[in-house]
């Protein structure tokens, strides 16, 4: 079984030798990376651009105005939050600082 089921977690983190669902973070780009992730009970994050999720190709995306990105973006945020997601970042590349900020909030 797929998302949203937790399965495929689980597994990773047996092959990894991972026990602790607080120490994993699952990273996605839609819902169902979502449901995943609070199906197993681990850190779940949204990604935003580039999102299927949107309804947007690339190319309609650029296209739209600094105020329709950011209302897009709000929406899809809501979404992601109402599935559950911890944690919501903009792009792939703000994921190093997202752990960061985790990791200083477990000292």
């Amino acid at each position: 079984m797929g998302r949203p089921y937790p399965y495929m977690i689980f597994e990773n983190m047996r092959q990894l030798g991972l026990r602790n669902v607080h120490t994993v973070m699952k990273v996605g780009d839609t819902i169902s990376d979502i449901q995943e992730g609070v199906n197993a009970g681990v850190i779940s994050v949204g990604v935003l651009e580039g999102s299927s999720e949107m309804g947007l190709t690339e190319q309609e995306y650029e296209a739209l105005s600094e105020a329709g990105k950011k209302a897009a973006k709000e929406r899809l945020t809501q979404s992601y939050r109402e599935a559950g997601a911890d944690y919501v970042i903009d792009h792939m590349g703000c994921l190093c600082d997202l752990i960061d900020e985790i990791e200083g909030q477990s000292v």
